[in-house]
């Protein structure tokens, strides 16, 4: 929480502080909830270890913060909708550059040039909502099926 207040005024975001801090919550508990799927399905922690950059690298390439979708293969970009991090940026773009890209006056309009290079619709904004707590939904219960199966196993 500490960090967020920090960030959330040394960035000088427009946005509302509580949600930025929404959207940062359920980011990060999508997020954390895809590494205790993957904790849950190896044996050893280690490998799980190991198989975390696996996890973690294709959300910064697929979520258009650092590379345009646009440039990604097409064969591979069906993966930007199994990232939290392609919903969590859309989220946060969606209310900084929000009012921007509605307001007609700015010409050229760079937010809705922004909206439109990372896939960004207003209209989707509950979707993208439910998608990501659906995702933690998925990745939560997964992980205790897999467990479940285990601790069956063991016995």
């Amino acid at each position: 929480l500490l960090l967020l207040v920090i960030t959330y005024f040394m960035v000088d975001l427009q946005t509302n502080f509580f949600q930025f801090l929404a959207i940062e919550y359920t980011l990060a508990m999508s997020s954390t909830a895809a590494a205790v799927f993957l904790g849950c399905a190896v044996e050893d922690p280690t490998m799980a270890t190991e198989f975390l950059p696996l996890l973690f690298v294709p959300q910064l390439l697929f979520a258009g913060f650092f590379v345009r979708t646009d440039l990604i293969p097409v064969w591979l970009r069906w993966a930007q909708y199994l990232c939290s991090l392609t919903y969590g940026v859309r989220l946060a773009l969606l209310v900084e550059f929000g009012d921007c890209a509605a307001d007609p006056t700015i010409i050229p309009n760079q937010c809705a040039q922004l909206f439109e290079i990372n896939q960004v619709d207003e209209d989707e904004k509950a979707l993208y909502w439910i998608i990501l707590w659906g995702l933690f939904l998925t990745f939560r219960l997964g992980g205790l099926a897999i467990l479940r199966k285990k601790a069956t196993k063991f016995y």
